[in-house]
């Protein structure tokens, strides 16, 4: 199931998750880099983003996520938003 985490190179935050359905199966199907950045925020610098593919689920009120840029694995990162 590709989910597709969207963030900053420089600290690692998330700052989109995307994934895509097919709508006849229901299942998530891959998607191009162009595919992901197509839908992030037009107010974002897409040259300080990179993406990476994980099957990490987040937990409801895990808080804000991030990438640890040393082993490219999506993080809770911390205290949950509220």
């Amino acid at each position: 199931m590709p989910r597709y985490f969207v963030y900053d190179k420089e600290n690692g935050r998330v700052v989109h998750v995307h994934e895509t359905y097919d709508a006849t199966s229901g299942a998530t199907r891959p998607c191009t880099r162009e595919e992901v950045f197509a839908v992030v925020d037009e107010g974002l610098d897409k040259e300080k983003l990179d993406i990476l593919q994980s099957e990490f689920e987040p937990e409801a009120g895990s808080g804000e996520l991030r990438v640890d840029l040393t082993t490219q694995n999506v993080v809770a990162a911390g205290v949950p938003n509220e």
